[in-house]
């Protein structure tokens, strides 16, 4: 059981290092810059308590902003997500399996669990822009931010989950 919870809070580490120094640094076209912490959300079981996820997605999002000089933006886009994530695992699984399913490719197949990982990130870069931008006049510049940004998220945490199996 510690042997868990010690992998994940060193994922949840690693994660936030390579988004403050790898990924804040990657602006694509001047509007795409991934984020790999959501897929933290890939670690937590389906039984865990929604405080612990509500907790995971403040803490990751404020070890982010810390890194990023963006207070708040990370921080309540990840607390979004972490809001969402169980719903949105609990109506992609099977309903005869949900002791303690972790999602992942083996345990919900490709096209559910890209599914899941699609609207996770999507939930938190929709999060993440609007409150970055906080000026609807420029719709079609939020529009490709979120697009670019949530497509290259998915890709990267497809990425690591793919060819670490242990992740």
């Amino acid at each position: 059981m510690y042997r868990i919870i010690i992998s994940r809070i060193v994922w949840a580490f690693v994660l936030v290092l390579a988004q403050g120094l790898i990924c804040n640094n990657i602006n694509l076209l001047g509007y795409v810059t991934p984020s790999i912490p959501v897929c933290f959300f890939c670690l937590l079981p389906i039984n865990t308590s929604r405080l612990v996820w509500l907790i995971c997605g403040f803490s990751i999002g404020f070890s982010v902003d810390m890194f990023s000089e963006t207070p708040g933006v990370t921080t309540s886009s990840m607390t979004l997500a972490g809001l969402c994530a169980p719903f949105l695992l609990r109506l992609i699984i099977p309903k005869d399996n949900v002791d303690n399913l972790v999602p992942g490719i083996q345990t919900l197949g490709w096209g559910k669990f890209v599914c899941y990982v699609s609207l996770v990130v999507a939930i938190d870069r929709c999060g993440s822009i609007l409150l970055e931008w906080c000026n609807y006049a420029h719709g079609l510049d939020m529009l490709f931010t979120f697009l670019g940004s949530s497509v290259l998220s998915i890709v990267l945490v497809l990425a690591l989950k793919f060819f670490d199996k242990n992740f």
